[in-house]
């Protein structure tokens, strides 16, 4: 497991500098790759076609906010300290891991691309991040989230494309999704109970809301059912609004699913929770089912 600082600690170079010699350097680094490679996949809203432009818009922008900086020196000592000094996002994953996994990934700490990441086996954290100047321990958590990200990609060994045409991929993607994220917010859950720390995130004051919970099970439901239910039926523009519900506005992938992953654990144990991790992403959604 490597904690890899190089981008952070070279952003915080380029801020205090404006030397765009910085940003060739930042963008030859691992980090670097890996976050353009999961905007490649995923960011269709970002059309920069080489790491280097995806490190100069990131940085540029981030120049813009005046505390950037001071932001970014505070959370990378705090994530040193915390987080690579402590090992504690992988103590903590390998609690939702099967029992023989063995991370041989790196995460990265970045300056300015999404509030973290992960692709294919590796995850990110961005510490320049508006939720992280709130409080320095959502860090903590998030980098359990996106660790836990790290696992379970590695352990399915693919991530779904968003190149589909038809319902059944549709389908197959809130599927994949489901799983990932209900398990990669599930894995902090109780940390964050121990920490007294559930009113720090959205998703997690929803969870805590039993009604609120119920309708968003619903509508989850609602939009899983409409793609399964018609496989062969073809996408049409508008059918892509529902990753945005899913995703961005009730994110019913993040609390519904973590309500699955907890459900899953209380009924059937952690041991099977964990197992469903390298079967196809249908049968988490499945075991739901019959533990309710």
């Amino acid at each position: 497991m490597i904690y890899d600082f190089t981008f952070a600690e070279q952003a915080l170079r380029y801020l205090g500098s404006g030397d765009n010699g910085i940003l060739k350097e930042i963008s030859e680094t691992d980090a670097a790759r890996h976050i353009f490679a999961h905007s490649q996949a995923y960011r269709s809203d970002l059309k920069l076609s080489t790491p280097y432009a995806l490190v100069e818009y990131l940085l540029k922008k981030a120049a813009e906010k005046k505390n950037t900086a001071e932001v970014l020196k505070k959370n990378i000592a705090y994530a040193k300290a915390e987080i690579a000094g402590k090992n504690y996002p992988e103590k903590i994953c390998l609690q939702y891991l099967p029992r023989d996994f063995e991370y041989k990934a790196s995460m990265y700490f970045t300056c300015g691309y999404d509030i973290g990441v992960a692709y294919n086996g590796n995850a990110s954290l961005n510490l320049a991040h508006g939720n992280f100047e709130k409080d320095q321990r959502e860090l903590k958590y998030y980098s359990v989230h996106e660790l836990h990200h790290a696992g379970f990609t590695a352990i399915k060994k693919e991530m779904p494309t968003l190149n589909i045409t038809s319902y059944a991929g549709m389908a197959r993607i809130i599927e994949y999704f489901t799983h990932l994220e209900g398990m990669g917010v599930y894995a902090p859950l109780e940390e964050r109970r121990k920490d007294n720390a559930l009113n720090n995130d959205r998703d997690y004051t929803a969870l805590s809301d039993n009604k609120l919970m119920k309708e968003y099970e619903t509508q989850y439901y609602a939009i899983y059912s409409k793609f399964k239910n018609s496989p062969d039926k073809e996408l049409a523009a508008d059918d892509w609004n529902c990753l945005s519900e899913m995703s961005d506005g009730k994110r019913l992938w993040y609390t519904v699913d973590a309500m699955m992953a907890e459900k899953i654990d209380r009924t059937f144990g952690r041991e099977h929770l964990v197992s469903l991790i390298a079967q196809p992403s249908e049968n988490f959604i499945k075991q739901y089912g019959v533990s309710k």
